[in-house]
């Protein structure tokens, strides 16, 4: 096969103890491909501990290592949108950089590449080290995420993937506030296929995503449901013309039966439970509302995805 350029990005923050031995096992991996000119792109979302310094050994000792250091914390998905627009080459490969996402994997997604994918993602089928509330949570937002996208987002798919040029084009000229990357590069509609994995252990350190807080997981959750879909929005519509449509009905019903045999007084409850209904199915669909609002909200402050500190090529 002739000669190819491959970008690998990975996003990392505070993972002094495994970038060098990511770029260890990139090294092997792609030894084995030597069609192949890659370039490892270090996308640090501005760590605290020594991942920045020895991200710059890296890239003084090796010529085909960036490092970008963003001024911030910003998200995953925003680290992976800078690798993502400082890309050139014929293909790229995102991946965490914590080592859940094996390297050795990359070699499968070149294969499929060359049969004639457009894009080769990993589908993670079991992920043991994860507690069960969070596995439980996780299965349930995929669950929400397909059907509300009438099945846009494919169920336990992970970043890790390889993406053609035309794909990872279409991917980075979506310019979104709020990302969730995997739904923006599955809403491409580019030729898929699909690995499954069993996610391994960490290599070393903690899991950044099972010490995030739960209340922030359920709104990147929300937000990346609602920012691919209006269905809730179309469910309000049904329901309010259900619930008008039968209190419509109810009121002629009523009145037939009040005209023959008077009003009681008697029901009383019920009044109050319907009109406690009512009101709760308000506040449902102002918050319903308000969530979109404030996705539109950060639309048009229209802040960038990151801001670059600095990079080991300046």
């Amino acid at each position: 096969m002739p000669s190819s350029t491959m970008d690998i990005l990975t996003s990392a923050y505070n993972e002094e103890e495994c970038v060098l031995e990511l770029y260890r096992r990139l090294q092997e991996t792609m030894s084995k491909h030597q069609n192949y000119q890659w370039r490892v792109i270090f996308c640090d979302n501005c760590s605290t501990d020594g991942t920045w310094e020895l991200i710059q050994g890296l890239s003084a000792k090796y010529g085909n290592v960036l490092g970008v250091r963003m001024s911030r914390t910003f998200s995953l998905d925003a680290g992976f949108t800078m690798g993502l627009d400082l890309a050139t080459a014929d293909t790229v490969v995102i991946m965490a950089s914590d080592l859940q996402d094996p390297p050795e994997l990359i070699s499968s997604f070149i294969e499929k590449y060359e049969s004639g994918y457009e894009q080769v993602v990993a589908r993670v089928v079991k992920r043991g080290h994860v507690p069960f509330i969070r596995r439980q949570l996780t299965r349930l937002f995929y669950l929400l995420a397909n059907k509300a996208t009438n099945n846009l987002i494919p169920r336990g798919v992970s970043d890790f993937r390889l993406l053609n040029r035309a794909a990872y084009t279409a991917a980075r000229s979506m310019q979104e506030r709020n990302r969730f990357l995997r739904g923006l590069i599955a809403w491409t509609g580019f030729k898929t296929a699909v690995i499954d994995i069993d996610r391994p252990e960490r290599f070393a350190g903690d899991s950044k995503f099972v010490s995030i807080k739960l209340r922030v997981i359920l709104k990147w959750s929300i937000s990346a449901i609602l920012s691919h879909t209006s269905a809730p929005l179309t469910i309000l519509s049904i329901v309010g013309l259900s619930l008008s449509g039968f209190s419509f009905a109810a009121t002629i019903i009523l009145s037939l039966i009040w005209l023959g045999s008077g009003v009681p007084f008697a029901g009383f409850g019920t009044i109050v439970g319907i009109v406690i209904l009512g009101f709760s199915l308000t506040m449902l669909a102002i918050g319903i509302i308000a969530q979109y609002i404030a996705l539109i909200y950060d639309e048009v402050k229209a802040r960038p995805h990151y801001i670059v500190a600095e990079r080991t090529d300046n």
